[in-house]
C-alpha cells in the first residue's frame, strides 16, 4: 500500500479538495458542499479548542477528509462531533477511513467525553460500529456515539 499521510489542515486547500467535492456531488453527498460553504463563509473553520480538520494524502493527492467539531447540536462542551468524513471511492476498503477516524478519535480524547455523528448510509453505519461507536442509547441529533471518558 502506498504511504498515506494524515495532515491537520489549517487552511482548506481548494485544489486538493476539488476531486472529493466533485465525486461527493456525483454520489449525492451534500455534506461536502456544506463543509466548503461553511469553511469559506467562516462559520466552521474547525478552529475552536478541540476542533480539527484532517486530510489524508497519498503522495500529493488528497484522498479523504474528515473533521472534529464541538457538537453544534447538543451544545455541550464535553461533546465533540465527527463531521464531513469522506474517502474517495477508489480508496475505500483499504483502511483509509479507519486510520482517519483513529486520528480524529485520538485528537478528541483530551477535549471531549463523548463523540457523536450522524450518517444515513448503512455501509457507513457498519463502519462506525466496527470502530466502537454505538447506536443505543439514542442521542438527539445523532445516529452514533462513542464514549471517550466516563
Amino acid at each position: 500500500m502506498q504511504q498515506l499521510d494524515i495532515i491537520r489542515i489549517e487552511a482548506l486547500p481548494l485544489e486538493d479538495f476539488r476531486p472529493l467535492l466533485q465525486e461527493g456531488r456525483e454520489g449525492g453527498y451534500e455534506f461536502l458542499d456544506r463543509l466548503l460553504e461553511e469553511y469559506l463563509d467562516g462559520s466552521n473553520r474547525f478552529d475552536a479548542p478541540g476542533e480539527a480538520l484532517f486530510g489524508v494524502y497519498a503522495g500529493r493527492a488528497m484522498i479523504a477528509v474528515g473533521g472534529l467539531n464541538c457538537d453544534p447540536y447538543l451544545k455541550e462542551e464535553s461533546t465533540g462531533r465527527v463531521r464531513h468524513v469522506y474517502v474517495l471511492a477508489s480508496w475505500r476498503g483499504q483502511g483509509v477511513g479507519r486510520r482517519l477516524l483513529e486520528r480524529i478519535i485520538a485528537e478528541a480524547r483530551p477535549y471531549f467525553r463523548l463523540l457523536t455523528l450522524r450518517t444515513f448510509s448503512e455501509r457507513a453505519g457498519h463502519f462506525y460500529v466496527a470502530l466502537g461507536f454505538r447506536t443505543r442509547p439514542e442521542i438527539a441529533g445523532a445516529t452514533h456515539h462513542l464514549v471517550l471518558k466516563d
